[in-house]
């Protein structure tokens, strides 16, 4: 059942980011289209720069889930068990406190908005511009917790996943090299 929460989640995620970064593609070929044109679009700053907030957080969500974040493993395996072990759950704990108070001050901030809008697109209530800080912080929170119990095996099993990720790549990279080498 948590695997496929993780995957669906993932899933969400990747589809999400995605869609908002072609969406902002599109934004910004547009606003060129019309700045050239001499016609420039008054909403086209503020909608980027929205998208862009948005992109940048779900991506730091997927990243969270994903274990992808950059972290301090040379320190935790380095070592000894009952430290690392230790470490691993101090961490945690900040983590997870840090981004609750992340989502209780964002959605605190949200009702100060109350019922305003963007300024260039007033149908576009404050709050979906300024929802993500709060939104992306319990995604983080969801996938941390989620993934903790491979986080913590691999902690309990001395598997260090950096080194274990930087081992695949070296091996795919050298794969690669052999396979040109045998082409003509």
């Amino acid at each position: 059942m948590r695997k496929t929460v993780i995957r669906t989640l993932d899933l969400g995620l990747q589809v999400a980011t995605l869609a908002m970064i072609v969406v902002l593609a599109g934004i910004v070929l547009l606003g060129v289209a019309f700045r050239y044109s001499g016609a420039s679009l008054i909403w086209y700053d503020e909608v980027s720069s929205v998208l862009l907030a948005w992109i940048t957080f779900t991506g730091a969500a997927l990243a969270v889930l994903r274990n992808a974040h950059l972290g301090f493993n040379g320190l935790l395996f380095g070592l000894p068990m009952p430290f690392r072990m230790i470490l691993f759950w101090v961490v945690e704990a900040l983590f997870l406190a840090t981004f609750a108070v992340v989502v209780w001050g964002g959605w605190a901030i949200l009702e100060f908005f109350g019922t305003e809008t963007m300024t260039t697109l007033r149908f576009v209530p404050r709050v979906v511009v300024q929802g993500v800080l709060p939104v992306a912080a319990a995604l983080m929170i969801l996938g941390r917790v989620l993934t903790l119990p491979e986080r913590r095996d691999a902690i309990v099993a001395g598997r260090d996943p950096e080194a274990e990720e930087i081992s695949h790549e070296i091996a795919r990279a050298e794969a690669e090299l052999a396979r040109a080498g045998r082409r003509p």
